[in-house]
């Protein structure tokens, strides 16, 4: 199995710790796994985060964050 497979199992794991770090505390945390970093961004965005915070917050690039909003709002209609 080649690194990159074996990284991507990781891309799953979640850490509920860290979330609430980032959600309730609003501490910037670049480590976190994609899952992670999904669920983050769900929970900040139902408390109205902006769209830069939330980048800011989890090391992502805005676009990435409207591009995760968008898939979810298609997901959920």
């Amino acid at each position: 199995m080649s690194a990159w497979h074996q990284a991507r199992e990781t891309w799953t794991t979640v850490d509920e710790l860290d979330i609430e770090f980032v959600v309730q505390e609003r501490i910037p945390d670049h480590g976190l796994t994609r899952g992670s970093r999904r669920i983050a961004a769900r929970q900040l965005t139902e408390r109205d985060t902006t769209v830069d915070e939330v980048a800011e917050l989890l090391g992502v690039d805005p676009r990435t964050v409207y591009r995760w909003r968008r898939e979810d709002r298609q997901t959920a209609a």
